[in-house]
């Protein structure tokens, strides 16, 4: 509560509503006088910056500590004290990649990089690539191509997917001097198609849960949701922290007193396998904690939706992948 003084009108002055107390019961505005000063704006907005920052590390400490608890808290209607969960997507998958894309490829572990998705998702995307670069091995340009195509006959003919791939594929080849670059380009573009990528995971991911969870009648789509939100933003939090962690290293000269063979060893199981053992216990127990089901169930639907995600995850990785390569 601010320390502007009240209206003695009980009008609002936002919505016209009869205020009863000091703030309006209709739009929340606060039945303060309009004109205010310096002094009081200022501390006005010192108050709403501590404010926030209240909310946001009480969020951060339950969300990195008590797997599930953030969730089972907004199911119970207690927000007030914590961020929303959309908003705190927002802010911490923006945060992410804003850190992930500004930092050069140099100082980040591709290992790490690469537990955006699944070892499966980048097979998947390794070998679309290989199918690409096979794509324009009897053809020198799109009209030689697209002569050729047309005196076939029409089930020899390839399929408009083929067909417009091979084209792409072939403008590219007169747009970039080497296979590389391009491949290199491809591989640029689809990067930045993390966020959208992620994004659209998101429904997919919640209604997986939906389904696993199907009776228990008491849990509604948008509460799954709402434990996406909150389990994906761990994630990004935990992926920024092992990215510190391993500059931090690299920065102090640590890795260097294990010679190159060790330097790679600890890079890659702090980038890569701690990080995966850590995100995978915190995933079951936010399962866990969140349905309140025995251990046995749980780990089989932890299972199951494992091995589902990384079906799921290679499609969408191969599908952005095409697309990334159409965009260029």
């Amino acid at each position: 509560m601010s320390n502007i003084a009240e209206r003695k009108e009980k009008n609002c002055l936002n919505c016209n509503a009869t205020v009863h107390g000091r703030y309006c019961h209709v739009c929340g505005q606060e039945n303060t006088e309009p004109r205010e000063k310096f002094g009081h704006m200022l501390t006005h907005f010192v108050f709403d910056l501590f404010h926030f920052d209240g909310k946001f590390f009480r969020t951060m400490k339950y969300l990195l500590v008590k797997p599930g608890f953030m969730a089972q808290e907004h199911l119970r209607g207690r927000r007030m004290d914590y961020l929303h969960p959309i908003r705190l997507y927002i802010f911490t998958s923006a945060f992410f990649f804003l850190f992930f894309f500004m930092v050069s490829p140099g100082k980040v572990d591709v290992n790490i990089g690469k537990k955006l998705s699944d070892t499966a998702s980048i097979a998947q995307s390794d070998s679309a690539s290989a199918e690409i670069l096979k794509l324009d091995e009897n053809f020198s340009s799109v009209k030689e191509y697209d002569s050729i195509q047309q005196r076939l006959p029409r089930e020899k003919q390839d399929g408009y997917i083929v067909r417009k791939l091979q084209q792409q594929n072939l403008i590219l080849k007169d747009k970039y001097p080497s296979r590389k670059e391009m491949m290199n380009k491809v591989f640029d573009v689809f990067t930045h198609q993390f966020p959208k990528m992620l994004f659209v995971s998101l429904p997919l991911f919640s209604f997986l849960l939906f389904l696993l969870y199907a009776r228990k009648k008491n849990y509604y789509y948008v509460d799954h949701v709402v434990f996406t939100l909150h389990f994906y933003s761990t994630v990004f939090i935990l992926i920024f922290l092992a990215i510190c962690l391993n500059m931090l290293l690299d920065w102090t000269g640590f890795y260097e007193i294990h010679g190159k063979e060790g330097k790679n060893y600890l890079k890659g199981a702090i980038g890569s396998g701690y990080l995966s053992l850590l995100v995978g216990f915190y995933w079951y127990r936010s399962l866990r904690n969140f349905y309140g089901q025995s251990r046995r169930k749980t780990i089989v639907k932890f299972g199951l939706q494992l091995f589902i995600n990384l079906f799921l995850f290679s499609l969408l990785f191969l599908l952005f992948f095409l697309f990334s390569f159409m965009i260029i």
